[in-house]
């Protein structure tokens, strides 16, 4: 059995065990936190098959190298070194990796200007790979290093840029709240592209959505690069129909379907039945206040208010980005608040459960859509946030079955 794993400090959650494991059918790869002053001993020791590197050591293995690939030395930097009878081989797979994911999506980046933010070792990588892919492009650096420019000289032109390329760690947790740019300001912004794998969207992509843009993550590009480093580790080429397979896999364990739409669309019950299909925790967000307040949502409406009733979604909505692979069904009015939505989208895939607004109904225990006037005044108020903010509509007008087939297939297109 190899003998692979991670180093870098310091490391946390990493999915990298997972994703070779699921590849090279075998349980060989660890996590190796090394402090700056072990790499060196460590890595002189040679006790390994191969190794991926990550931050902050990309470029600071390359002296304990014996070699390294075209790509690495162009990239100037390392992520997964070879033990070649004990020499050591540098590679760099982020190239691969990056370019691989931006092709998939059809991200076109011939056409028009690609900024890309950040200077670090990464950002080394992707220059390369879009260099392979023939774009025009600029970096941004604090630095103010040798051919990049400031993030006011490229907000002073945002209106040129087509893509724009998070390669900080800007918006990472637990710093999620943060972005590296606003993808609001660049008005022709047609692509952006995130290297953060945790959250799964950050809200540097989910602003991007908002604005129409194709968006995709680091945590493909994880997936990819990991792919390619396997290549090298056990001469093993990995299809991409295997690729999405592990993809969709990771995503079934860590990924929430998160469940929007007016009163009585029917998301509690197709929240049950999808938790019970694919054993994944249900959360009633509803039922979760309710609880909290010890009263109905009616009484809370009557006695507390509306507000009162906003704020505590909200904090319940914050505490569900970690609710990693559960089903949340969420109030009909989670919507109002975009910082809401924001915090699902997080590792959240959202869902909208449209049911014709023939067949809503009122009830007494929904305080804002109580009678049929309501209801049809409430819709035409949220059908635009909901089809704002849903990955994907899923329409709720036939069997319980069609409803659940139409989720089953965007949970496994939607990677």
């Amino acid at each position: 059995m190899m003998k692979l794993g991670l180093i870098g400090y310091p490391l946390g959650h990493s999915w990298s065990p997972e994703i070779h494991s699921f590849f090279l059918k075998q349980d060989c790869y660890s996590l190796i936190e090394l402090k700056e002053e072990e790499l060196g001993p460590f890595l002189e020791k040679k006790e390994f098959d191969g190794l991926n590197v990550t931050i902050p050591y990309k470029q600071k293995v390359i002296p304990y190298l014996d070699e390294l690939d075209p790509l690495a030395q162009e990239a100037g930097a390392v992520n997964t070194i070879v033990n070649q009878n004990g020499r050591l081989i540098g590679h760099n797979t982020d190239v691969e990796g990056f370019r691989d994911m931006i092709m998939a999506h059809g991200i076109d980046v011939k056409n028009g200007k690609t900024a890309v933010i950040g200077d670090g070792g990464v950002s080394k990588a992707i220059r390369c790979a879009l260099k392979q892919l023939g774009a025009d492009f600029c970096v941004t650096s604090r630095k103010h290093s040798p051919g990049s420019i400031t993030m006011q000289e490229l907000l002073d032109h945002a209106s040129e840029y087509a893509c724009l390329i998070n390669a900080t760690p800007l918006g990472m947790k637990p710093h999620d709240e943060l972005m590296p740019a606003d993808p609001s300001v660049f008005d022709h912004l047609k692509y952006a592209v995130d290297v953060i794998a945790n959250p799964l969207r950050t809200k540097f992509l989910f602003e991007a959505k908002l604005k129409g843009c194709v968006t995709c993550g680091g945590f493909e590009m994880l997936v990819r690069q990991a792919a390619a480093a396997d290549r090298w580790f056990a001469d093993k080429h990995i299809p991409e129909a295997e690729i999405l397979a592990c993809m969709k896999s990771l995503y079934d364990q860590r990924r929430s379907v998160v469940l929007i739409g007016m009163p009585t669309s029917g998301k509690t019950t197709i929240a049950e039945l999808l938790a019970e299909e694919t054993g994944k925790k249900r959360i009633e967000m509803d039922e979760v206040i309710e609880a909290e307040m010890g009263m109905k949502i009616c009484t809370c409406f009557q006695e507390r208010g509306e507000t009162y009733f906003r704020d505590l979604e909200s904090s319940l909505c914050y505490s569900l980005k970690e609710a990693m692979g559960s089903v949340i069904s969420c109030g009909g009015g989670v919507i109002k608040r975009k910082e809401n939505m924001q915090a699902l989208a997080e590792n959240g895939l959202i869902l909208w459960l449209d049911r014709p607004v023939d067949l809503l109904y009122g009830s007494s225990d929904r305080p804002l859509s109580s009678d049929r006037e309501h209801i049809l005044s409430l819709y035409q108020e949220r059908r635009p946030y909901y089809e704002r903010y849903a990955d994907v509509r899923i329409e709720n007008s036939g069997s319980v079955g069609d409803t659940l087939k139409q989720i089953r297939k965007a949970m496994e297109e939607t990677l």
